[in-house]
């Protein structure tokens, strides 16, 4: 192995902090630095912005399922109607509902027409200011597999017993 700070060919090198950056480097220069904690993981900043946007984008298109996911708050179906009639019904026009709200025109058009999903502080906002409802929680959906009946298709007994417990 080679010293990384003086290039000496060694058979070992240790692990040294010197000037904030970790070096492997001979017996000799390691007293220029203090020795790296094993234990303790180096400590990272933070994500470049494009590691972060493609981790967002990837939980984004992850598909999920369903039926596994249950009883949890899920985006209605029909958002893009219920906020375009309840901002009508408020006689409002999307450039003046996107001011109040302190969001783009475009991205309001595009919510109601169902081109984009809104992200929760969206939802949150349009909420707030509506006063409509755009979450609402998913049924649990009942694990066909863990039934007590051998053939694996549920049955009204398994039913009852799931609701006993």
């Amino acid at each position: 192995m080679v010293c990384e700070l003086c290039g000496k060919d060694v058979t070992f090198c240790k692990k040294v902090m010197i000037e904030g950056v970790l070096l492997g480097v001979c017996a000799e220069c390691a007293k220029f630095g203090t020795e790296a904690d094993k234990g303790r993981p180096s400590v990272e900043g933070p994500k470049p912005m494009i590691e972060q946007r493609l981790e967002q984008r990837e939980k984004r298109q992850k598909q999920r399922d369903v039926y596994s996911d249950g009883g949890q708050e899920e985006l209605v179906d029909d958002y893009a109607a219920r906020v375009r009639n309840a901002r009508s019904r408020m006689g409002m026009t999307q450039k003046e509902l996107a001011a109040k709200l302190n969001e783009k025109q475009t991205i309001l058009s595009k919510v109601e027409s169902g081109t984009i999903r809104p992200d929760d502080r969206l939802i949150r906002k349009l909420q707030k200011e509506l006063g409509i409802v755009l979450k609402e929680m998913t049924p649990p959906v009942v694990d066909v597999k863990s039934t007590s009946s051998g053939s694996g298709s549920l049955t009204l007994a398994d039913l009852i017993k799931m609701k006993e417990k």
